[in-house]
């Protein structure tokens, strides 16, 4: 079981000061544990999208996945990437920051694309076009059981689901995150302008997000 921030009485603590703890956690999973929560998690994803492409009405238009290029400890979703690029049911995408403090852009992504750094140093596709995603997969660092994230700080997904929200999207936003990510629920309360995602998927299993029954395991104290 992997080890988690908790609290045994209420107590709640800022995004900022909780950030270096969960990166601690993270980063102590070994290359062999990491190999297989990432399995683990692409598992459960390919379930959840193929659910949603069984529920999409068949329009003729392809459902617009969003992924993300993995950085420093993230969890490795490209494996998958190259089998949901071969399913003629999505378009795959990747986020693109075109400008600091703004909401993402979301370019047409293929295995041969061209990439390049964008604003911090992340692979973004070059010369595709931008599309409206139906699914935004959201790297996770620490989450609760309601669906509440943190991410690092950048707000960038938090302004992006709220431009997509705001303007009649209904996107599906599913966290990616370890269980090492997982908070006690009197740890972390968000900020009013914190997006709650519409479900977490970690290597132990899919929390649907706002008004789940915990059925993992109790939070431990690292």
């Amino acid at each position: 079981m992997a080890a988690r921030i908790a609290s045994g009485k209420p107590r709640e603590a800022t995004a900022a000061a909780l950030r270096p703890r969960l990166r601690a956690l993270r980063a102590a999973m070994s290359a062999t544990e990491r190999a297989a929560a990432d399995a683990r998690i692409v598992g459960l994803l390919q379930g959840r999208i193929h659910d949603y492409l069984a529920a999409a009405p068949r329009s003729g238009r392809r459902v617009v996945l969003s992924a993300f290029w993995p950085i420093g400890d993230e969890p490795d979703l490209r494996p998958a990437l190259q089998a949901w690029a071969r399913d003629d049911r999505l378009e795959l995408t990747l986020p693109v920051i075109l400008t600091k403090a703004a909401p993402l852009e979301f370019r047409a992504w293929t295995p041969d694309a061209t990439m390049a750094p964008g604003a911090y140093g992340i692979p973004e596709p070059r010369s595709t076009p931008a599309r409206t995603p139906d699914i935004v997969l959201v790297p996770t660092l620490g989450y609760t059981v309601d669906g509440d994230r943190i991410g690092y700080g950048g707000g960038y997904y938090d302004r992006t689901l709220a431009a997509l929200r705001q303007g009649g999207h209904a996107t599906l936003a599913l966290g990616i995150a370890y269980a090492c990510g997982r908070l006690a629920p009197d740890v972390h309360v968000p900020e009013p302008h914190d997006m709650r995602l519409d479900a977490i998927i970690t290597e132990e299993g899919c929390m649907p997000g706002p008004h789940t029954t915990d059925q993992g395991a109790t939070p431990a104290t690292p």
